[in-house]
């Protein structure tokens, strides 16, 4: 139990580099091929970059972990405030943001109205009818599902049979995945059966840091292995037929597999090369950076690029999201979550007087 209060620097690294990920798929790839801005068109560097959707998945796991070990006492109220803190100060700066970026610079491109605004500001914008303002809050909805289910064990005091939960969701999940039905799901919207395994993953990998190896566990390893593997070559081959373009399986397989064995060895081994403390602050940047990038980086590209200068215009794209991102960690996770945490969490101060009104 002690190792669990070891701060896992090396996730922080696999965090980042995950959304960076993320980054530069959505700039090389997406933005060409689903024509936000048909400008960033690198056409030699896609047939790498293509690959890079993968780092969602990997966020996922990575997730599940770090919910499983954050959530250790158990308590409802501690983990509601702890995630709405984490997410939505962040969230509802970057989504000002876009906003506002959109009605100025949007174009034909882009657009926005009030009530997906409004809708927008929930996080739950699909329950309401209305399409996230930027493509890759998507996942936002996703993680927030994966809250709910998290909170109902804990409601429940069904923590201590989470190694069972997560056990028939991995194996639903693996199995779902060779029926028909998931290659038509929303995969967007639902989180069963694409997403799911992926933080029951996460929650075995947490089971192995907290209490080692043992024939149950290294079956849920396996299974894990199996469904991230099945699932990525899966939605590989769904990408080819939307794009028209081959996603190979073997590139996924390989890249997959040098990831879990990277976690494994998180999970697995007292010491890790990677722990390294200055990865902490490539960790912070990761949540902003994912907010604000995708959009932004969009329209900036249309306004300012042309056929000469557009890697130039990438390039600086990136470093400009990195020091919006860092902006919005330091001045709004850290101050304003910091001190709306202390607001929530602050019991109220009962006078003398209203003590002995309460007693009577």
């Amino acid at each position: 139990m002690s190792a669990m209060k070891t701060r896992f620097y090396e996730i922080d690294l696999l965090r980042f580099l995950s959304a960076f990920a993320v980054v530069i798929f959505h700039y090389t790839y997406t933005g060409y091929m689903e024509g936000f801005a048909k400008i960033a068109d690198f056409e030699a560097l896609r047939v790498l970059t293509r690959y890079a959707y993968m780092g969602i998945n990997f966020f996922f796991i990575i997730s599940g972990f770090v919910i499983f070990m954050s959530v250790a006492d158990g308590s409802p109220k501690n983990f509601l405030i702890s995630r709405f803190v984490r997410l939505f100060p962040a969230y509802w700066c970057a989504l000002a943001l876009t906003a506002i970026f959109t009605v100025l610079w949007g174009a034909e491109v882009f657009h926005i109205t009030w009530p997906q605004l409004l809708a927008n500001v929930t996080m739950v914008n699909e329950l309401f009818g209305y399409k996230p303002i930027e493509s890759a809050y998507w996942t936002l909805y996703i993680e927030l599902k994966f809250y709910l289910l998290i909170l109902i064990v804990l409601s429940l005091g069904m923590m201590k049979y989470f190694q069972h939960v997560i056990a028939i969701t991995l194996l639903a999940s693996f199995l779902m995945l060779f029926h028909p039905w998931a290659k038509s799901v929303d995969m967007f919207v639902a989180i069963f059966p694409h997403w799911s395994g992926y933080f029951a993953a996460g929650g075995v990998f947490y089971l192995l840091r907290r209490d080692g190896l043992n024939g149950y566990r290294s079956l849920l390893l396996l299974l894990s292995y199996a469904f991230v593997i099945k699932q990525s070559i899966l939605f590989g081959n769904l990408m080819s037929s939307w794009f028209n373009i081959t996603f190979n399986s073997t590139v996924i397989f390989a890249i997959n597999t040098l990831f879990f064995a990277l976690f494994c060895v998180t999970a697995l081994c007292e010491k890790n090369p990677l722990r390294q403390r200055y990865f902490y602050y490539l960790g912070v940047l990761t949540y902003p950076l994912y907010l604000v990038h995708q959009h932004i980086g969009y329209m900036v590209f249309n306004l300012l690029g042309n056929q000469e200068n557009i890697a130039l215009v990438v390039t600086i794209t990136v470093i400009l999201m990195l020091l919006i991102a860092y902006l919005i960690h330091t001045q709004i996770e850290v101050k304003i979550g910091r001190r709306l945490k202390k607001t929530l969490t602050s019991k109220p101060v009962v006078t003398q007087e209203q003590a002995a009104t309460i007693k009577s």
